[in-house]
């Protein structure tokens, strides 16, 4: 009959020859290893103080968990394990951000720019108004006054100038003849001014406008010249009241409407 071997004197049946295998006293821990013995330790209850003493007091080989761990087991029977006491967070002050602020203007810089304003609306210049009555031919001279001469009336006014000098019309109106019409004034010009009075320009060199042409005062209407019955350059001007060929003293009238030909007349016109 065959005897079996013990099998309660060696252990269990190995294989004769193989080597043994027995587990190392220093624990081998990987890194992932550390992280689950650093998080047992804290579950066991060591605190940070236990296990940076054990890290400090270790040889390098030896981990920082796995020094947690020895200072756990070393702890006598019913002794409470440290606490756990959490590192002071330093604290953080929480300062408010302050807007800046559009600083507005000063009151005195207002002030300047209103001023500034006033000052150019002041001495902005409204526009000059036409005139109402000019003299026809500022630059002449009077050379004959209305009244008797040689031996019948002088209806008008002769004022001289250099030939060709221009005339303008007296005051706005419409202009109702112009040209070679009148026998003995020669080329001349007959203005409506629409307020019971028309003004005749005679001796004219030529005419610059036409019958039913609306003028202002102060237009051209034509040239000085020496036409009809002329002994040399000017012109005769002058004023019918009503109708044609009711002349009046032309002076005193364009002195009653702010306009001084000098010369003749002393009083303006009723």
């Amino acid at each position: 009959m065959r005897h079996r071997r013990d099998t309660h004197a060696r252990g269990r049946h190995r294989a004769e020859g193989l080597p043994r295998h027995r587990a190392p006293r220093t624990p081998i821990v990987t890194d992932r290893g550390r992280s689950t013995a650093v998080a047992a330790a804290l579950v066991a209850g060591v605190g940070i103080a236990g296990i940076s003493a054990a890290v400090a007091g270790a040889s390098p080989s030896v981990d920082a968990a796995d020094a947690a761990l020895n200072t756990q087991a070393a702890l006598p029977a019913g002794l409470p394990a440290p606490a756990l006491t959490a590192a002071p967070q330093p604290s953080v002050e929480i300062v408010a951000a302050t807007p800046t602020a559009t600083p507005t203007p000063s009151a005195t810089t207002a002030r300047d720019r209103f001023a500034g304003a006033a000052a150019k609306v002041r001495t902005t210049a409204s526009p000059t108004p036409p005139p109402v009555w000019v003299n026809p031919m500022a630059q002449g001279s009077v050379t004959s006054c209305y009244g008797p001469r040689w031996g019948r009336l002088h209806a008008g006014v002769d004022l001289a100038a250099p030939s060709g000098t221009p005339i303008v019309a007296a005051g706005a109106g419409t202009v109702v003849q112009a040209g070679a019409w009148a026998g003995g004034y020669g080329i001349s010009v007959l203005i409506d001014h629409g307020n019971g009075y028309l003004t005749h320009y005679g001796h004219m060199s030529v005419t610059v406008v036409e019958p039913g042409q609306v003028v202002h005062a102060g237009q051209q209407i034509g040239l000085e010249g020496s036409t009809g019955h002329s002994t040399g350059p000017h012109l005769h001007f002058e004023v019918h009241q009503g109708v044609w060929k009711n002349q009046i003293e032309p002076t005193a009238w364009l002195l009653a409407h702010g306009v001084d030909v000098g010369g003749c007349a002393t009083a303006p016109a009723a």
